[in-house]
C-alpha cells in the first residue's frame, strides 16, 4: 500500500473522570477527563492528542464499530438515572477532526460496566458488569448507530476465597470465540469462566452444554484472549498473578486445561495484580500486564500445542499498567499506566519479543483502557 494514501492511525484512551470505590475497596480519586483521542505516527509511534471528549462518566472501556462511524463506550458507575446500574455510550466518530458526538445512553441493569466489545458485524455491544456479575447484549440500530434496550441479561451468582473480592460474582471482559458461536465471561468473583452460546438472530444468550469451567480457588479471573486460529484460549488471573491455557473443543464449547504460568518473577514479594491480556499481531507472542511489578510479561507461544515459554517481563515505565495494545503490523505496543497518569509507547522487537520506550504522554490522568485503529480512506 502507498503510505502517502493511508488513513489516519488513532488510538482511544478511556479514563476514570468520577470518583469510584473499587472492588479491592479502595476509593479512587479520579482525575481523567473521559476519553482521549490521538493521531499515532506510524513511522515513530508518537501520539498527538486531537480531542477529548470532556465529562464522559467514567468511559474506562470503548470500541470503535466496522463502519469506524460510531464509538461506544462503558460507563462504570453503580448509580445511573437514580438506578442501580451502569450504562452503555453511543458517540458519533467525527473522523478527520476526532470528534466525539454523544448520540444516547442506555442502562445496562448491572453495576459498574467495565468492559465492552462488538461482534463482527457491529449489531451487538456486549456490556460485563463488574460489581453486580452480570453480562448484558444490547443491539446496535442499523440505522444511525445508536444502542436500543438490552435484548438480553444474564445474572451470575458464585463466590470464592477472598473475603473481600470474592463475595459475589464479578463479570470482567466478554469474549466471543473466532467464529463467534460463543461468549466466554471470565468472573473474578466465582474464579470461573462461564460460557453460553449465542443467537444473532435475537441477541440471546444460552447457557452452553458445558456451562463454564472452574480455576483454583482465589485465581480471580479477568480477562481472556483466543489465539489466531481459535484452538487455544488464555486467561489473566488478576489475584493469582497467573495465565492459563486451554484446548478448546470447539464442537462442545469446553475449555480444556493444560498450564498454569506465572506473570511475576519467583523472587518477587511485593504486592501485585494482573490485568490485560493480549496476543501480538504476528501470533508468535503473548503479552500479560502487572499492576504492582509494573511490567508486561512476554511469553512465546508454541504453534502446535499453544502453550507458553517466558521470554522477559519488562517495566511499563510507569505505575499500574491497566491496559495495552499493540499497532496492526506489531511494530508497537501502547501501554496506559492508570496510576502514574501516563500512556508510554513501546517499539516491539518481533524477534525476541521485547519492548523498548520511543515516546510517552504525562498528565492522562486515570487511564484505564487503550484502543487503537487504523481509519480507512
Amino acid at each position: 500500500m502507498d503510505k502517502g494514501k493511508r488513513g489516519k492511525r488513532i488510538v482511544f484512551a478511556g479514563t476514570y473522570s468520577e470518583e469510584i470505590l473499587l472492588g479491592t475497596g479502595q476509593l479512587l480519586d479520579s482525575k481523567g477527563e473521559g476519553i482521549y483521542v490521538f493521531e499515532m505516527d506510524r513511522e515513530s509511534g508518537k501520539l498527538t492528542l486531537l480531542y477529548k471528549a470532556i465529562g464522559e462518566p467514567n468511559p474506562t472501556y470503548v470500541a470503535l464499530d466496522k463502519s469506524q462511524r460510531y464509538l461506544y463506550s462503558t460507563n462504570e458507575l453503580k448509580t445511573f438515572r437514580g438506578q442501580k446500574s451502569g450504562a452503555v455510550t453511543s458517540f458519533k466518530f467525527d473522523r478527520e477532526t476526532g470528534r466525539l458526538s454523544v448520540m444516547n445512553r442506555v442502562l445496562v441493569g448491572g453495576t459498574d460496566a467495565v468492559h465492552c466489545a462488538l461482534n463482527k458485524d457491529s449489531t451487538y455491544l456486549l456490556s460485563a458488569n463488574f460489581m453486580s456479575g452480570s453480562v448484558t447484549v444490547l443491539p446496535i440500530n442499523k440505522e444511525d448507530g445508536t444502542i436500543e434496550s438490552p435484548s438480553c441479561f444474564m445474572q451470575h451468582y458464585g463466590t470464592g476465597p477472598n473475603p473481600i473480592r470474592q463475595t459475589n460474582a464479578h463479570a470482567h471482559c466478554f469474549m466471543l470465540d473466532n467464529e463467534e458461536k460463543r461468549a466466554f465471561i471470565p468472573d473474578l468473583g466465582a474464579d470461573k469462566v462461564f460460557i453460553y452460546k449465542v443467537n444473532w438472530e435475537n441477541g440471546h444468550l444460552s447457557e452452553n452444554e458445558i456451562p463454564y469451567v472452574s480455576l483454583a480457588p482465589g485465581e480471580g479471573p479477568r480477562h481472556c484472549v483466543f489465539d489466531k486460529k481459535g484452538t487455544h484460549f488464555y486467561v489473566i488471573n488478576e489475584m493469582g498473578n497467573s495465565i492459563y491455557v486451554y484446548d478448546y473443543d470447539k464442537e462442545s464449547g469446553n475449555l480444556i486445561e493444560k498450564q498454569r504460568i506465572s506473570t511475576v518473577p519467583e523472587d518477587f514479594k511485593g504486592e501485585s495484580t494482573c490485568s490485560a491480556i493480549k496476543i501480538h499481531p504476528d501470533g508468535k507472542f503473548l503479552y500479560g500486564s502487572n499492576r504492582g511489578h509494573d511490567s508486561l510479561a512476554t511469553y512465546r507461544i508454541d504453534e502446535e500445542s499453544g502453550l507458553l515459554s517466558l521470554v522477559s517481563i519488562q517495566k511499563t515505565n510507569g505505575n499500574t499498567p491497566r491496559d495495552f495494545e499493540f499497532t496492526p503490523e506489531g511494530d508497537y505496543v501502547v501501554v496506559g499506566n492508570q496510576d502514574s497518569n501516563s500512556i508510554v509507547t513501546f517499539s516491539v522487537n518481533k524477534e525476541t519479543g521485547e519492548i523498548r520506550e520511543t515516546s510517552r504522554l504525562d498528565d492522562i490522568f486515570t487511564v484505564t483502557c487503550v484502543k487503537i485503529y487504523d481509519l480507512e480512506n
